[in-house]
């Protein structure tokens, strides 16, 4: 096992920057995670503004906006002073002024007239407070139209029952991406990162002249010499799979080990794992020293991932970028990553989709394997 042992010395003298990405992989996956998680909850919530109101009216009409605006937002009275007002945007103690003028029935209800809305410059949570007030006023309308009165209007409105909404749970879901498909997102990270440099470094450590030539008058057999150092890649992916695969269960308890589509996780971490073993075999044939490992791995990792969906989802990339992103492998895991956390029941199309996804990702494997051979036999015949 000399060549095993040689692989796994150079390796521990780079165990620095393996434990470097994994610390990164594991701080950007837990903040990810907490910042998601806490949106997701956040976007069904109605979200209570303060305002301050200017009423120069105080008639029935004045008295039942207020009333109604209390219902959803913070609402307080202000002088109708510019100083004072303007100190209060520029401040932001409060999110918009809304201005009642004197006559507001009929100045806003008669005539048409807009309500005099100040708000922090910059933001746009005033325009959900100005359609409730546009929804008011409208009902208002609507209720004289029919006879109603204004104080009868007023009561109607007051009387209204808010309505209820309710998610269909159709994928098992809740709607909610688990918490643990956030650290299968930004795991090829680590394993491109951290696989890449350290593999890249062993390889180009035994392709120096002195070192090759004394493997090849070496006792030890040549297809024991490869047999040896596959054994070594395996290892060292097998230890970083190991280790995405339990701070994701440190981290999500029960919840991960009883999601019902564990094993297609597991499959579709454990095929990225190869693929970035592919990867750095083949960064490690074309790379002839140390010191440009580094200088490829780093913008080589963190460009497949911010184009592949790692740190920036899917979703949000353009069609442009999705096209190119189709020939990086690194897609296709993200593709299944993201159909994973929508789908809690794998069958049919999705399961169809699942399996491509898997297929190509071991044709993109299997093709850095067959450029490595290659490169790797043409330098024999060269030298």
């Amino acid at each position: 096992m000399t060549v095993f042992k040689g692989y796994m010395k150079i390796t521990k003298r780079n165990i620095g920057f393996i434990l470097m990405y994994v610390a990164i992989f594991l701080g950007v996956s837990i903040a990810m995670q907490a910042s998601a998680s806490q949106n997701e909850v956040e976007s069904y919530a109605a979200e209570k503004l303060d305002i301050a109101v200017v009423d120069e009216d105080g008639g029935t009409l004045a008295s039942g906006l207020l009333t109604y605006l209390e219902q959803y937002h913070e609402v307080s009275l202000m002088e109708n002073n510019e100083e004072v007002m303007q100190e209060a945007i520029y401040y932001e103690t409060v999110d918009l002024i809304v201005r009642i003028p004197e006559n507001f029935e009929k100045k806003c209800l008669e005539n048409g007239e807009e309500l005099r809305v100040t708000k922090v410059p910059g933001t746009y949570n005033s325009v959900y407070a100005q359609q409730q007030i546009n929804t008011f006023l409208n009902e208002v309308k609507t209720y004289m139209a029919v006879g109603y009165s204004m104080e009868d209007s007023m009561k109607q409105i007051s009387e209204q029952e808010a309505s209820e909404v309710t998610l269909i749970d159709l994928n098992g879901n809740r709607g909610q991406m688990p918490g643990y498909a956030y650290m299968f997102r930004y795991a090829p990270y680590m394993y491109l990162a951290a696989l890449c440099y350290v593999l890249g470094m062993i390889l180009t450590s035994f392709q120096e002249k002195d070192v090759k030539s004394r493997m090849l008058v070496s006792a030890t057999r040549q297809y024991r010499q490869v047999g040896e150092a596959i054994l070594s890649f395996l290892v060292l992916g097998a230890v970083l799979y190991g280790i995405n695969i339990g701070i994701t269960f440190a981290l999500n308890g029960m919840e991960f080990l009883q999601a019902p589509n564990l094993i297609y996780y597991l499959a579709n971490s454990f095929v990225m794992m190869l693929v970035s073993l592919a990867l750095a075999f083949l960064l490690g044939m074309f790379v002839t020293r140390a010191t440009l490992v580094n200088t490829i791995v780093t913008p080589l990792s963190l460009g497949m991932c911010f184009l592949c969906g790692v740190f920036v989802p899917l979703s949000l990339l353009g069609k442009s970028v999705k096209h190119f992103s189709q020939f990086l492998p690194v897609y296709w895991y993200e593709i299944n990553n993201d159909l994973l956390s929508e789908y809690q029941t794998i069958e049919g199309s999705v399961k169809s989709a699942m399996l491509k996804g898997y297929g190509i990702q071991l044709l993109f494997a299997a093709a850095f394997i067959g450029i490595a051979l290659a490169v790797s036999k043409y330098r024999k015949q060269v030298s």
